[in-house]
């Protein structure tokens, strides 16, 4: 039997029926993953173990047999193995199937799907381009983490007010649009140690809301992307500059898969006017 171990650096935000999304902090790439998949993936995370996690979905979907859930739960650890995003004491796994064979991991599964047609879905996996790109699912479009709201709707929310501080917003902009060039295992080191080492006091709620406001208005002037990320980044390093700490926050939410990037000051996010209140997504980094 094959052991299996998730490695530190990968982060994982569950869905509310047993999906999916797992985050590589090294390179910024994600990897989305149906109930089933999902169901194999927390098995193996708890146990350690291949054959433990074959037995246990066999359980849970009678109507499949166990060797087409043992070839599927292969083809969908290779592909995790093959991005880092699971370690194996044995040397690989068996070889993927043959053209034709329907996998587990696929995406993409609604409330009207049954068990079994969650396990006969159409798609192996979804894999990304990583959060600065967006992700290119396969079978679908691109999604990237442009508007898209995130937070828990428990919490009040911080909006931008009228005060400003536009010199530095664009310099946070240009800052930030050369950190998100970095691999993002760099970038998201470097935001921690600016946050750890170099920022002396909490950001206010409302100084929060002035960085995002400065932020927008540079970002409005600027030919290129310039999505949640990058404004979220950009926010942080505004912060940074006045020697102010928040969260800088990166969340999920399926049905489709998606991506949303956001700060947080006194534990709670900061919203552009424009953003409506936010319960759609999952935190799955923060720093």
């Amino acid at each position: 039997m094959n052991r299996l171990q998730v490695p530190d650096f990968v982060r994982e935000s569950p869905g509310d029926h047993g999906d999916a999304v797992l985050l590589d902090t090294r390179s910024g790439h994600c990897f989305a993953m149906n109930p089933v998949a999902g169901l194999l993936w927390q098995e193996w995370r708890r146990s350690r173990d291949f054959e433990t996690g074959v037995r246990l979905t066999a359980r849970q979907f009678p109507q499949l047999s166990r060797d087409v859930i043992r070839r599927d739960a292969r083809r969908l650890a290779d592909a995790l193995l093959e991005r880092g995003l699971l370690t194996a004491c044995a040397p690989g796994l068996q070889p993927s199937p043959s053209a034709g064979e329907e996998p587990l991991a696929a995406g993409g599964c609604g409330p009207a799907d049954g068990p079994g047609a969650a396990g006969t879905a159409d798609d192996a996996a979804h894999r990304a381009r990583g959060l600065a790109h967006g992700m290119r699912a396969a079978g679908t479009a691109e999604v990237t983490m442009a508007a898209d709201p995130a937070a828990d709707p428990s919490r009040p929310h911080r909006r931008p007010g009228r005060r400003r501080i536009p010199s530095l917003g664009l310099l946070g902009l240009l800052i930030a649009l050369l950190l998100i060039r970095l691999p993002f295992r760099t970038l998201l080191g470097a935001v921690r140690w600016v946050s750890r080492h170099w920022c002396r006091h909490e950001a206010t709620g409302a100084q929060g809301a002035a960085a995002l406001a400065a932020v927008r208005q540079a970002a409005a002037r600027y030919p290129g992307r310039a999505a949640c990320l990058e404004t979220s980044l950009a926010s942080l390093m505004v912060l940074a500059l006045r020697r102010r700490r928040a969260a800088w926050c990166i969340g999920t939410a399926a049905d489709p898969f998606r991506f949303h990037a956001w700060i947080e000051t006194e534990g709670s996010p900061v919203l552009a006017a424009d953003e409506p209140d936010l319960d759609a997504f999952r935190p799955i980094l923060t720093a």
